[in-house]
């Protein structure tokens, strides 16, 4: 690798934008299937901050550290060549009190650790996050700044930027890290409405989602999926996107994934207004006629069982995350609700089949940050991967244990991988080596 840099990029006349091409070189890849993960101790933008990126070769039970950072690592998404990682640090505001967010990648053998954006600190003004029908895809908010994260392109050239400005405008920037280039893509002002960036459905096109600010009462705006071609968008404050679907999120849990070939888009919605209702439907990926494959009314006995989320692991599966009780913590006590993973057919034949009874106490979600099909999906198409959370302590904040773990697709007791209750460990995704 040839030299990189960590440094933030300055804003000069022949560097606008305040960004850094990507230095990139080609890493050989193997056979072994490796597990990647976060590991951040300490807490979060403090000078006692330090996260790290670890790859577990399931082979042979090796752990390896990929790199380690004096800062904060908030979210990342492996590459879909499966040789580079891009991350979001979070770094210390009394050391860095100009920007909110490094935008970093490096390749797997941790070489080329490189800066290509920092966001920086704007006039913000709290007014809370987004309602977050998509619970856990990654949005970033903490006190005094704007919610920021990024979503990777699967041709791996270019980047969508998000941040939240003023708790009224949601800013989607698109980066070229070929060149640094960078524009405005989305430019959406609603007092009580958020726009967020989910995932890319191919190089061209992404889907943006729209949902109510928690702060704006009940009941909340509806949920919007929307399809965007980056190429063929060229006002940010007047769109060219496709409304996909649309659900009230009142009591509604929501979960979409695209199939690996890009053909058909699943979503799962479960209506807790009485009974849990889980529903999951097929669609066109671009919108279009739904067709119901898996309906189920939750029991009297059991009336807040429901299906809390899905994702699509081959063009004819679905990998399902079912949570049989209750899904509200009671402080000091674990989690009450018990969970299983389940195979169902994208078809609708047939019942889902039971992989696994996860443990009892912990809460799960199959809602990675960067829904990729490698982010939860080993590449040779046999392994799953997700984080559990233990309730430990409660007080000003919930204190948890998180535990990475993964388990075959085939069924059987998954193996916890890297445990963390000074810290959190979280999934990235899977690559060869």
């Amino acid at each position: 690798m040839p030299v990189t840099q960590t440094s933030c990029p300055g804003i000069s006349p022949t560097n606008p934008f305040g960004t850094r091409p990507a230095v990139m070189r080609p890493l050989a890849l193997g056979s072994h299937q490796n597990l990647v993960y976060i590991y951040n101790e300490g807490q979060s933008q403090t000078s006692t901050a330090h996260g790290h990126l670890v790859r577990y070769d399931v082979a042979t039970g090796q752990r390896v550290t990929i790199i380690t950072s004096g800062l904060h690592i908030s979210e990342a998404q492996v590459s879909a060549d499966g040789q580079w990682i891009m991350f979001l640090s979070l770094p210390d505001p009394q050391r860095d009190p100009n920007h909110v967010a490094l935008l970093q990648m490096v390749r797997m053998d941790g070489q080329g650790l490189q800066t290509l954006y920092c966001f920086p600190k704007l006039p913000y003004t709290p007014k809370g996050g987004a309602f977050s029908a998509f619970e856990g895809r990654g949005i970033i908010s903490y006190t005094g700044y704007p919610p920021v994260r990024f979503t990777w392109s699967p041709d791996e050239r270019h980047v969508l930027l998000s941040t939240d400005l003023q708790g009224t405008t949601s800013l989607v920037t698109l980066l070229d890290i070929r060149t640094g280039n960078l524009r405005q893509l989305l430019l959406y002002t609603q007092s009580c409405s958020i726009a967020i960036p989910l995932s890319w459905l191919n190089s061209s096109q992404a889907y943006i989602v729209t949902e109510s600010r928690a702060t704006c009462g009940s009941p909340p705006l509806p949920m919007n999926l929307y399809l965007i071609d980056v190429n063929k968008s060229p006002n940010p404050a007047n769109p060219v996107w496709n409304d996909v679907i649309e659900e009230n999120v009142r009591y509604t849990d929501v979960a979409v994934d695209t199939s690996p070939d890009g053909s058909r888009l699943f979503v799962s919605t479960c209506e807790q207004t009485g009974p849990a209702i889980s529903t999951i439907v097929s669609e066109p990926a671009a919108g279009g006629s739904q067709t119901t494959i898996y309906r189920q009314l939750a029991s009297a006995q059991n009336p807040e069982s429901c299906v809390e989320s899905i994702r699509a692991v081959t063009t004819r599966t679905l990998l399902m995350l079912m949570r049989n009780g209750s899904p509200y913590l009671q402080c000091g006590a674990p989690y009450q609700a018990t969970f299983q993973l389940a195979m169902l057919s994208s078809d609708g034949r047939g019942r889902p089949r039971v992989l696994a009874n996860l443990e009892q106490g912990s809460s799960y979600s199959l809602d990675q940050a960067v829904p990729a099909l490698w982010s939860l999906i080993s590449r040779d198409g046999h392994l799953y991967a997700m984080t559990g959370a233990k309730p430990l302590a409660c007080g000003n904040a919930l204190i948890e244990e998180t535990t990475v773990f993964y388990g075959s697709l085939s069924g059987g007791e998954p193996v916890a991988v890297a445990t963390a209750s000074n810290g959190t460990v979280d999934v990235v995704g899977w690559t060869a080596l």
